[in-house]
């Protein structure tokens, strides 16, 4: 019988892992040339709060006591919307070259809010495109890290 307990155990300790791989994928990007933040920086940081967030979800579902709930597995529904959910990240990933983060980040805030929450089109659209335009001044203005910015950006 599975239950919420070993689930989470297992889901913190894999996250460590995750955590560690990236701080390993990190310190093996090659940086030519000074920039005002490192390539590392962000996959540093990244890899450090997975890393912790996933020990310590571990540790504290092994000091909790008891069993725990038993899990309940998705339906036919759940497992459609986790399909859905996992499509609409790769599209985002596959899209991102192509349309610039900016329009790729607007486009899946707007669905995925849409679908998953089923809020009205317009919230979810105003969200999309706010996320889109902070996505393009922090990360590409404010931060100067090297995404792509799309059609609408180049100039």
């Amino acid at each position: 019988m599975k239950t919420l307990r070993s689930a989470d155990i297992v889901a913190g300790l894999f996250l460590a892992v995750l955590g560690l791989l990236t701080l390993w994928a990190a310190s093996n990007i090659v940086t030519t040339m000074e920039h005002r933040l490192s390539p590392r920086a962000l996959p540093y940081a990244i890899g450090i709060l997975i890393f912790g967030c996933g020990l310590g979800m571990a540790v504290k579902a092994w000091r909790s006591q008891g069993a725990g709930p038993v899990i309940q597995w998705p339906d036919a529904i759940g497992i459609r919307i986790i399909g859905v959910t996992l499509a609409a990240i790769g599209l985002y990933n596959a899209f991102l070259n192509v349309l610039g983060l900016p329009i790729a980040t607007f486009l899946y805030i707007a669905g995925s809010i849409w679908y998953l929450n089923r809020a009205k089109w317009l919230t979810a659209l105003l969200t999309g495109l706010v996320c889109g335009i902070l996505a393009h001044f922090v990360f590409i203005r404010m931060l100067g890290l090297s995404f792509p910015e799309g059609i609408l950006f180049q100039g």
